[in-house]
């Protein structure tokens, strides 16, 4: 049994990010299934990935010098780092000291075949994000600055005056402060749920309370005054609600709570990608078997049918449609834009302005150490060229450690291997589950099932590829079709 840490981080912004307690769990139940034993926890909160300046994550870093664990897991690679070159240098540490970083979600072979899917997916999300407009506009940048409203659902508790500025709710806030306390005190989400929806209070958006929605009043740094929009963080910009102890009090006590359903079957393609359409919920794999003894698997929401009326999903049904449009996303011309984006990264990183510069550095550096070399040859002044050269020779020595650091970032991939890749991905996912996971890992971050249709959400991206008319004309058949699954019973364990 290997010895495992796991990194969570945060963003706290971020509204559609899993949270630490769920990213934890993820880890939890792939550590159980893989012999895997926990022995720490790294977490990082309210902070970027973008960035290395991660206190938790340094920390973790700095400890893998003493051999207390040979795995790091985490939810997904994106939470260890989405600056390429970090993720690159960070990794070359971690290997050399017999360390290696594991997705909990994304299933990433430890074999040759797994860095190849690895360094695919750092440069196709790097690709896919690289399609996306500009998030924040300069205007909006401005108006942040100023702490005001951006466009956003309004936190609950808040309101907007005249001059666009966050002021309190007078019947919300004392709501929020009471949720915090509730919860502080003890009280089960559920009890403090079904009490608010007793009450009538409604959420911002005029719908009754579910556990996503409370929380994210829970996680919502900005009761705590500060202004948060995108990147932006501005400490008072924004009216108090509840101090830093209550907030920091009720996650400490979040994180101890026990979360999550039950993991699904190893083959249920889509398990951990797919939420149910009505309610937001995760959706898990389950099985049923008929009167007749015929068992049956099928994706189900996690609230139904008693909280939610999202009718079951064959698995056998809905795993081949978003294949099929995996192979169809994957075409020939998104192969030839990746290959030649990973091409001009290559070029990039063979090219950068850092390496270019210590090249040239080290190449002065080593004329300046013969010129020396000669002098000292010649009997020029020895002990003086001699302290020259020492010092010559221990700029070398940092220049190429230097160089070494920017080469660690870097992670070539071999354009010609990549096309071949894609392209056995691509083909081979008809009839091979690990193909086929491998094609949904790529390419996929979400999937949201509705009765008539499903939403297919592209890794790393806002941008959703909606399936065709005919398609979800195809979805609607079957359920008119399959309209009662009441006769399947569930087999023991499954939610």
């Amino acid at each position: 049994m290997k010895n495992a840490v796991i990194y969570a981080r945060y963003s706290s912004d971020k509204q559609n990010e899993m949270s630490i307690e769920g990213q934890i769990d993820e880890c939890k139940r792939y550590a159980a299934a893989n012999n895997l034993l926990i022995v720490h926890e790294y977490i990082d909160r309210a902070q970027s990935a973008k960035t290395d300046r991660r206190p938790e994550f340094l920390h973790m870093i700095a400890d893998s010098e003493f051999g207390g664990f040979e795995v790091i897991l985490v939810y997904q690679l994106d939470r260890f780092a989405r600056n390429k070159n970090d993720s690159g240098y960070y990794k070359k540490i971690l290997a050399d000291n017999g360390v290696r970083v594991v997705s909990a979600k994304e299933n990433i072979a430890a074999d040759s075949s797994g860095i190849i899917t690895e360094g695919m997916l750092e440069t196709i999300n790097q690709w896919f994000s690289a399609q996306l407009s500009e998030k924040v506009t300069r205007g909006m940048l401005q108006r942040a600055a100023q702490c005001k409203y951006n466009g956003s659902t309004i936190p609950f508790g808040y309101k907007v005056d005249e001059n666009d500025h966050f002021i309190l709710d007078e019947q919300k806030a004392p709501i929020v402060l009471e949720i915090y306390e509730r919860v502080a005190a003890g009280e089960t989400i559920q009890s403090i749920m079904d009490d608010l929806n007793n009450r009538g209070i409604k959420t911002q958006r005029g719908n009754t309370f579910k556990r996503g929605s409370l929380s994210t009043v829970l996680r919502n740094e900005m009761y705590k005054g500060i202004y948060i929009y995108d990147n932006v963080r501005i400490p008072g910009g924004v009216p108090r609600i509840i101090s830093d102890e209550l907030f920091d009090e009720v996650q400490e006590i979040r994180e101890r709570r026990k979360h999550g359903h039950r993991p699904a079957i190893e083959d249920y393609l889509l398990s951990g990608r797919v939420f149910c359409g009505h309610c937001k919920d995760p959706m898990d794999g389950v099985s049923g078997t008929s009167g007749t003894g015929k068992t049956y698997r099928y994706y189900k929401c996690l609230k139904s049918p008693k909280k939610c009326d999202k009718k079951n999903v064959r698995k056998d049904f809905i795993e081949p449609l978003v294949l099929d449009v995996c192979r169809r996303l994957l075409d020939n011309d998104a192969i030839d834009k990746i290959v030649h984006a990973i091409e001009d990264q290559n070029q990039k990183d063979l090219e950068s302005s850092a390496t270019i510069r210590l090249r040239k550095e080290i190449k002065e550096t080593e004329k300046k150490i013969e010129i020396l070399i000669d002098q000292l040859e010649t009997g020029v002044n020895s002990s003086r060229v001699a302290g020259r050269l020492k010092q010559r020779e221990d700029e070398l020595d940092a220049l190429n450690k230097q160089l070494q650091k920017e080469q660690a970032k870097q992670i070539k991939i071999d354009p010609i291997l990549a096309r071949s890749f894609l392209l056995s991905i691509r083909e081979c996912s008809h009839n091979d589950l690990e193909y086929q996971k491998l094609l949904v890992n790529l390419l996929i971050d979400r999937i949201y099932l509705y009765d008539d249709h499903f939403d297919i959400f592209l890794n790393n991206s806002d941008r959703k590829g909606k399936v065709s008319d005919y398609e979800a004309a195809d979805i609607e058949r079957y359920f008119d079709n399959n309209p009662d699954s009441s006769s399947i019973t569930l087999d023991s364990g499954t939610p």
